[in-house]
């Protein structure tokens, strides 16, 4: 049994006391497995080094009637100065283990070849995890502490630390943190969410998965900061797909699209995906998932506007090219009469149109906001260049230079009007784009702000408004 009792963990910083842990409190018994679940920066890896002895509390207490290990892939026990087969050899001693016949099981499962024979100090970090891993195998402990060894070496390594862990060790109790919560809910049955420094424990994964979701605020459809306004639309693509994957909220939404679309759920996929999309609209690859989803339910426009999308926003056209012909074939057309448009590293007016560039058009500019998915397959098919497809947009009935309708409908997250921001102006400085995007200005007539801040002085659609516009 492991006793947590009022578990607090205090550091000291520049601007104050920094909380992670705040009163935690819990049991685990013999062969029970815990999954916690907490974003970025919770204290998850604070309390496992806690529970491990690596590191002591501020507070409170951690009392074992069971041998737990380090954190698995956790390699700060290691002396740095040692060989990888010295420290094999100390921890074999420590242990009462036979030396032999650990060093032999490290060296076929560590893979690490005449690397063992080298200081550890001379490692890289994924080298030692493995290290680090292959060794806390050789002691059989009553619980092992799993912190995110799930990010360690290729999936051949994965599948061979799953063996080792759960299936010869399947009796042992664990404690496992991961970013992945599949792997939490496969291989866990208590699941808990940290988060604030409080932790609250669940007996079902779907409650605490729920729970986890909402404290993260996946709901929160807007992820802009007026101080990391990218200079141009090109780095605003390539930067999305980067940090979409960093956020916890992003990757929660499309994990659970790939667990709907595992079950055959599409319409529940298609949705968790257009989810995730709606935080971060130009990160291309989650675009695909998408419009396989769509294309499964026979959705043929919505599954090629995304198709569309991806390839516009930098996926690899080979990888879509046989969805996308497949999809516009199902609706009596042919690729060759409407020809993908590629990515490429250009100015935004001559880039390929993607379907957040027209969506965020309709919202900025026309009555009613929105766009119909057949109207927008139109402008995706028929236009190679943003230029052209606003020039069309302009010219449309609903284009509204003078906001005429009243300014609660006009409304959008701040992130959509920094994309606008991003792609119409990319001539002013971060200082005077993150002004624009904060004033009130561009909120009620977004296009008049726009082109008094100089906008799209480069793009022909410009000359080609109504007068009244101009």
């Amino acid at each position: 049994m492991i006793e947590v009792r009022d578990l607090r963990k205090v550091y000291p910083t520049r601007f104050g006391e920094n909380v992670v842990l705040d009163g935690i409190s819990f049991d685990l018994g013999k062969g029970e497995k815990l999954g916690i679940l907490g974003r970025n920066g919770a204290g998850k890896s604070t309390m496992i080094r806690l529970i491990s002895g690596a590191e002591r509390p501020t507070s409170g207490s951690v009392r074992s009637s069971m041998s737990v290990s380090w954190p698995l892939a956790f390699g700060g026990a290691f002396q740095p100065n040692l060989t990888g087969l010295d420290n094999i050899r100390f921890i074999s001693r420590i242990y009462d283990q036979d030396i032999e016949s650990n060093l032999q099981f490290v060296d076929d499962f560590a893979e690490l070849g005449p690397y063992l024979g080298e200081e550890v100090r001379t490692y890289s970090s994924g080298m030692r995890a493995r290290l680090a891993f292959a060794i806390s195998m050789i002691i059989e402990f009553d619980c092992f502490l799993i912190d995110e060894i799930g990010a360690v070496g290729d999936a051949r390594f994965h599948d061979r630390c799953n063996r080792e862990l759960f299936r010869k060790r399947g009796d042992r109790a664990m404690i496992i943190i991961s970013h992945d919560a599949s792997y939490i809910r496969d291989h866990c049955t208590r699941f808990a969410v940290l988060h604030g420094g409080k932790l609250e424990q669940f007996g079902d994964f779907d409650r605490a998965y729920g729970d986890f979701r909402a404290k993260i605020g996946l709901d929160a459809q807007d992820r802009f900061d007026p101080r990391e306004l990218a200079d141009n639309r090109q780095q605003l693509i390539e930067t999305t797909h980067t940090i979409a994957m960093l956020d916890d909220a992003f990757r929660t939404a499309v994990q659970a699209g790939d667990w709907k679309r595992d079950d055959g759920q599409w319409d529940a996929a298609e949705k968790e995906y257009l989810g995730a999309l709606a935080l971060y609209p130009y990160q291309r690859s989650y675009w695909v998932q998408a419009a396989h989803a769509a294309k499964e339910m026979g959705e043929d426009v919505r599954a090629e506007i995304a198709y569309r999308t991806a390839i516009a926003l930098g996926e690899a056209y080979g990888d879509v090219r046989e969805h996308l012909e497949f999809v516009v074939q199902r609706q009596g057309d042919k690729l060759a009469q409407f020809p993908a448009h590629l990515y490429s590293s250009c100015a935004a007016q001559n880039a390929a149109p993607a379907a957040p560039d027209i969506e965020m058009f309709a919202r900025a500019f026309w009555r009613g906001s929105t766009i119909d998915d057949t109207a927008m397959l139109a402008l995706l098919r028929e236009h190679a260049t943003c230029d052209g497809a606003l020039a069309v947009m302009l010219n449309d009935s609903r284009f509204d230079p003078r906001n005429t309708q009243p300014p609660q409908r006009r409304r959008s997250p701040a992130s959509r009007i920094a994309n606008l921001v991003t792609i119409a102006c990319p001539h002013l400085s971060p200082s005077e784009k993150e002004t624009l995007a904060a004033s009130p200005a561009l909120l009620a007539a977004p296009w008049r702000a726009i082109i008094a801040a100089g906008g799209f002085a480069d793009w022909d659609a410009l000359g080609q408004i109504p007068a009244e516009a101009a």
